[in-house]
């Protein structure tokens, strides 16, 4: 992506980090040196804190992935975003007070220097990001609602329309021409909702039971995919860490929320019941 600054939206840019050992304080240079020249209202001493954070974020991504990670970094107006896109589902987890990530070192340095901080899934993986700046108010929305617009290094222009509820704005500028196919196919308008979170457990990521979320998701729409259907906003729900539902159309939100009401019903009228029945079964027959 461009780091061309528009007078019309927030500043962003984006680029790849190899899983090499020279890449990450590379990674790290370029976003300090990124927000300072966008000379955004950022206190020096947040600048220390942006180094420490986005080293963590990139090493935990690179190191237990074996593999190049994406990293975004925006202005929102009110914040410093860094977002950094991996390969694996396995989204952060608080483990015996502390947080882990796919059983590294920790994010409790995350925890305790940033704003905020979360991770949300992704088609590629997951996104683990955080910001610096003021903890009091929202921040703004990071897109506009009405037009994007992809300007390539020739000065031919690209326009789109950019629903209200996208949480990003693919507007760009100083494409190369050969790259505007490429942008306009990652074109993703996405907006994510959360999921009842559950007792889970996935021996081949963590150990014990961890609570996480089910069947969260996100409404996505893809205006270049090659399949129609995804052109249009659809549902896309992560059953649980790493499993999903996807393409899901109006009808097919409906039959899904239809089968957890039904679900629901099963376990609450069916299954509690037969439980406590069991329950009360077993003391009888089997005093403590």
């Amino acid at each position: 992506m461009s780091d061309t600054i528009s007078d019309t939206c927030p500043p962003t840019f984006g680029f790849r980090v190899e899983a090499e050992s020279e890449a990450v304080p590379e990674a790290r240079r370029k976003i300090v040196a990124l927000v300072r020249g966008w000379d955004v209202p950022l206190p020096d001493d947040a600048f220390g804190d942006l180094e420490l954070l986005s080293t963590e974020l990139i090493t935990n991504a690179v190191r237990y992935t074996r593999a190049s990670c994406a990293v975004a970094v925006r202005w929102t107006g009110v914040r410093v975003r860094v977002e950094v896109t991996d390969v694996s589902p396995a989204r952060p987890h608080r483990r015996h007070g502390s947080l882990e990530a796919e059983g590294g070192r920790g994010l409790l340095l995350v925890e305790s220097l940033a704003t905020t901080w979360g991770s949300t899934p992704d088609p590629a993986g997951k996104v683990v990001w955080f910001e610096l700046g003021p903890s009091g108010g929202t921040p703004p929305p990071r897109s506009t609602p009405g037009k994007w617009t992809i300007t390539t290094d020739s000065g031919s222009a690209t326009s789109g329309y950019l629903p209200a509820w996208a949480e990003d704005d693919p507007t760009e500028a100083g494409v190369p021409m050969d790259q505007l196919p490429e942008r306009l196919a990652g074109i993703n308008h996405r907006n994510f909702f959360e999921g009842p979170m559950l007792p889970l457990t996935a021996p081949d990521v963590w150990e014990g039971v961890e609570e996480d979320a089910v069947f969260e998701g996100s409404v996505d729409c893809n205006p270049y995919d090659p399949d129609p259907g995804l052109r249009v906003p659809v549902v896309n729900l992560q059953v649980c860490v790493g499993r999903w539902i996807l393409g899901l159309d109006p009808l097919g939100v409906a039959e899904i929320a239809a089968k957890l009401r039904a679900h629901a019903d099963f376990l609450d009228e069916k299954v509690r019941p037969a439980l406590i029945a069991a329950r009360e079964d077993w003391v009888a027959h089997q005093p403590a």
